[in-house]
């Protein structure tokens, strides 16, 4: 006789609710501070970088190795510190899902080769993002050398007057939304 499978346990409808509460809290309070902060002032900070330097960097430079090494590395980070975490677990118990998880659907307990793959799946289910920021690291040098060769025009009155402009939009922003910053 062939034993029955076996399934992991289950949330709770209590349990499911306060996920989907708390991620919709989390992730609405992410993006309302980008929308209010993070976007505006990456926006201003864009737009002159080329004519700021912060700790002796060029903020163009800068700019580029944020966006092409600091982004996958940021992602990376966050799904090994996630995945990673669970393929560990499934390789200790082995077994999928691990003893102890709970599951939303019913989900059958997978044991043997197939535990073992999908736990080292997700144990360097990071390595993508590490490849792609070391091939964006050749590309912001690339970048950067071209920048460093060309010139920009940093008298402009209207950098200036971008860069001077940050209180002004942040003090709009907040005003928005009932805030008043500073005077």
């Amino acid at each position: 006789m062939s034993n029955p499978p076996e399934f992991a346990e289950l949330y709770t409808t209590a349990e499911r609710i306060k996920f989907i509460v708390m991620y919709i809290v989390i992730g609405g309070a992410l993006i309302t501070a980008s929308k209010l902060f993070f976007f505006p002032w990456l926006k201003q900070f864009s737009s002159t970088a080329q004519c700021q330097t912060i700790v002796g960097v060029n903020g163009l430079v800068l700019l580029w190795y944020g966006i092409f090494i600091g982004i996958p590395l940021l992602a990376g980070i966050l799904v090994a510190s996630f995945q990673g975490c669970r393929g560990y677990k499934v390789l200790r118990d082995e077994q999928a899902p691990p003893i102890g998880e709970k599951v939303f659907k019913p989900t059958r307990i997978v044991r043997g080769t197939k535990a073992k793959i999908i736990g080292y799946l997700q144990l360097f289910s990071f390595t993508p993002f590490l490849a792609f920021s070391i091939w964006g690291g050749l590309q912001a040098h690339t970048m950067s050398v071209a920048a460093h060769n060309k010139s920009y025009d940093c008298t402009n009155k209207q950098t200036h007057e971008m860069r001077d402009n940050k209180t002004t939009l942040l003090s709009a922003k907040f005003q928005r939304v009932g805030i008043t910053y500073g005077t």
